[in-house]
Formats: structure tokens, C-alpha cells, sequence
């Protein structure tokens, strides 16, 4: 089906008779904008407006269909196929037209929702979850984020940090420190406090969290048994939920110590030598 050659044809037929596409389109009940249309070959008339357009038009329907006006009278049966053939064709267009909008309308509510998912998921935190510790006796869990949090309007930004957020039954705290890459958090065994280790500006923080207290210990200044510039790791608690096992590591030595946060004592130092 040919809709250009349909249409330079609608169009000469309707000059013949003197018509105006609005005078054609009023006599159909339909827009004049649909005439303009079919006349540009952008459209085609719909199957149920093929007749009393011929009609209007004084041609058959499958001289209409055709383009052109038969050279001869043209047999029933051929005209019976060619109306078939355009039945079909009709079909297939609107069934395309109808797939397209759908497919359409489900690739928006498909957009909707990703977009509605990810608000949800940016509020919620999920995308920036680095860890999360529950304490041994379950009553407190700490989650670690790697974006700011921001209490108004209650989200997260896009600011890079190490962001803490614990749970203490309905109670929660907010601990952020800027600009820093999280390493570790270990819960000691009272569920009473725990470390947290991270890097910031280039050097590595080692921090001590009490739940009783609210209070955080900035234990570097503490750690000095590496002397200036040593860097320190937390393998584990000891068994008394009071001690600390530390590594520590300069340019010229390394080892491990106990450290008591309850006393502040310093025990167990074991210096490595260069070949271990």
C-alpha cells in the first residue's frame, strides 16, 4: 500500500469536485487536519471510511486503494483482494501503532520506577553501605557510609566521608569524619565499645567508641610505643573485652603491644627485627 500515491490521488480527486479538505472532512465527521494528512502521505483513510469516501470522491474503493483509476471495469473478485489487502495492512498498522504505545507507556512506568527505586535506595543509604557490626549482645548495630549525612533535608550528600551511624535501641548517633577511607571496626567482647581504624589526609586514625559514655578516644597520641609517624593496625580484642592487641609499623621497625583502655597501660611488646 502505497500512502503517497493514495494521497496525491484523494488530493487530485478532490480538486476535481471542488472540495476543500475542511468541506471533505466534514462531510466524513473527522479533523481536516486528518485530510491534510492522508494528502501527504503521512496516513492512510481507515477501512470504515473507505466507501463513503469514494462515494464522495465518485471513484470505486479499489481505484481509491490503487491510487488510480482503472483503466477498465475490474472484476469483483479482484476488487474483493484489494480490499483485503488493505484490511490487512490496516491491521498491521494499528496493531504497530498500539505495540509502539504500549511499549511506550512501559518503558516510562519501567523509567518511573528506577527512578523512584533509586531515591529510595539514596535516601535509605543503601548505595553508599560500606559495613555493618552488630555488638555481641545484639543491642547495638553500627553502620558504616561513604557519604556525608545531611540533617536537613534528612539525606545523603555527595560529599565523600566516613560516616557512622549506631543504633542503640531508638536512639541514634551520628559520627562523621570528612575525607576519609574506612579500614575496620571491631566490637569489643562486653559489647561495651568498639575500634574503628581509617585513613585520613594520608595517615592511618585508630579511634576508640564507648556506648556508656558517648565518648571517642583518639587513641594515636596514645599509641606512641612506634615512636612519630608510626602506623598502627587493630588485629584483635583480648578476652578480658578490656585489652587491645596492636601492630604497629615505622620506617625501621615494626611489632605488636597490649594496650589496656580501661588502665592505659602497655604491655606484651614484641619488637620484629628486619628478617622477621
Amino acid at each position: 500500500m502505497d500512502n503517497q500515491r493514495i494521497g496525491d490521488f484523494i488530493r487530485e480527486l478532490r480538486k476535481e469536485k471542488g472540495l476543500t479538505q475542511k468541506e471533505v472532512a466534514e462531510a466524513l465527521h473527522i479533523t481536516d487536519r486528518a485530510v491534510s494528512k492522508w494528502e501527504r502521505g503521512l496516513s492512510a483513510p481507515d477501512i470504515a471510511l473507505l466507501e463513503p469516501l469514494s462515494e464522495l470522491l465518485a471513484v470505486s474503493v479499489g481505484e481509491l486503494i490503487r491510487g488510480e483509476r482503472a483503466r477498465e471495469e475490474e472484476p469483483e473478485v479482484e476488487e474483493t483482494k484489494t480490499l483485503l489487502d488493505y484490511s490487512k495492512e490496516e491491521v498491521r498498522r494499528k496493531v504497530g501503532g498500539i505495540r509502539k504505545k504500549y511499549l511506550g507507556l512501559l518503558a516510562g512506568c519501567l523509567a518511573l520506577v528506577l527512578l523512584v527505586g533509586g531515591v529510595l535506595l539514596w535516601r535509605s543509604g543503601l548505595l553508599f553501605l560500606l559495613d555493618q557490626k552488630s555488638s555481641p549482645d545484639g543491642r547495638s548495630v553500627v553502620r558504616v557510609y561513604s557519604k556525608n549525612w545531611d540533617f536537613w533535608p534528612l539525606r545523603f550528600t555527595l560529599e565523600d566521608a566516613v560516616q557512622i551511624i549506631r543504633e542503640d535501641g531508638d536512639q541514634k548517633t551520628y559520627i562523621s569524619y570528612g575525607n576519609s577511607e574506612y579500614e575496620g571496626l571491631w566490637w569489643a567482647p562486653d559489647g561495651r565499645k568498639y575500634v574503628m581504624s581509617f585513613r585520613q589526609n594520608g595517615e592511618n586514625r585508630v579511634v576508640l567508641n564507648w556506648l556508656d559514655t558517648h565518648n571517642e578516644w583518639n587513641l594515636n597520641p596514645i599509641l606512641n610505643m612506634g615512636g612519630e609517624g608510626a602506623q598502627y593496625q587493630f588485629p584483635q580484642w583480648g578476652k578480658d573485652g578490656d585489652s587491645m592487641l596492636f601492630y604497629y609499623s615505622t620506617e625501621d621497625q615494626e611489632g605488636y603491644f597490649w594496650y589496656n583502655c580501661e588502665t592505659g597501660q602497655v604491655s606484651g611488646i614484641l619488637e620484629l627485627t628486619p628478617e622477621g
